[in-house]
């Protein structure tokens, strides 16, 4: 599932979601469904709190209420420091790491896969985390396009503006989050999806300098076929972008209004992207 996203009942086994809710009132109905889904497709679910491990099963209890009897194992309950650790900020490739070690778990147990929520406010709430946390998610959702982790990253209200520079490091996000997203495609290239434009210029910029290849990725790719407008700000960044990275980056599926624009304004080609159909 890639954008917004009206039902849970739209997302499947390797789908990454952003929720943005008030308070665990609010959070918990979606948990509930989330979660259930995910048992009905034999799916391992697993939900990951600050509290401790008898309190989060309690919460977990009131939570999961499937009406049917569930072996011990297709629940679970894991704290923050046993995925997150006790560092700050958080260590991106350890996590995914983590995440990878319990997905690989829940298939040798026979399970389809894994599907996990966490509410993560209070590991962002410090500026100076952010960067590291952006970091995983961008991870988590290269992960999760590759194999069968389902995954609801939840975020409170509370963080004000700093919920968009999250919500757009997801493929799937609830409507009205943000007008553009970067997401991961099942080859290893990095998606665009929406619009971008002046008015969401810096949190694009943002979102690029948290992107890096992956350690053995002899290029990076861009594909541009969700993208719906992107003006020659957007154009610019994506190639400054592109002369600090380490790999060449090169875009794919570039729509014929974005290649109108890169004409127009004497862009073309762009100094260190390789636009497709120029």
């Amino acid at each position: 599932m890639i954008g917004p996203v009206g039902s849970y009942r739209e997302l499947g086994v390797q789908d990454h979601l952003c929720w943005v809710h008030g308070d665990r009132r609010d959070y918990r109905p979606r948990l509930s469904d989330f979660f259930r889904d995910g048992l009905k497709r034999g799916l391992r679910v697993a939900y990951l709190g600050s509290e401790d491990a008898g309190e989060l099963r309690e919460l977990l209890g009131r939570v999961v209420d499937t009406g049917t009897l569930l072996p011990r194992e297709a629940v679970r309950v894991i704290s923050f420091e046993e995925f997150y650790g006790a560092a700050e900020p958080v260590d991106p490739a350890a996590v995914i790491k983590r995440y990878d070690a319990a997905t690989q778990e829940a298939l040798a147990d026979g399970y389809r896969g894994l599907r996990v929520s966490a509410d993560v406010t209070d590991l962002v709430r410090a500026p100076e985390r952010r960067d590291a946390f952006a970091r995983c998610e961008i991870l988590l959702e290269r992960y999760s396009a590759r194999h069968p982790l389902s995954a609801m990253c939840g975020y409170r209200r509370e963080l004000g503006d700093a919920v968009t520079q999250f919500a757009c490091l997801h493929a799937a996000v609830s409507a009205g989050l943000t007008p553009f997203q970067v997401f991961a495609c099942d080859d290893g290239a990095v998606g665009l999806f929406g619009e971008f434009d002046q008015a969401c210029q810096v949190a694009f910029e943002r979102a690029l300098r948290r992107i890096e290849p992956a350690p053995d990725d002899p290029e990076l790719i861009f594909d541009m076929s969700a993208v719906r407008f992107m003006d020659h700000h957007a154009l610019l960044a994506l190639d400054s972008y592109a002369e600090a990275c380490q790999v060449p980056v090169l875009a794919r599926s570039v729509p014929p209004a974005v290649l109108r624009v890169a004409r127009l304004l004497g862009l073309e080609p762009l100094g260190h992207v390789h636009l497709g159909g120029l």
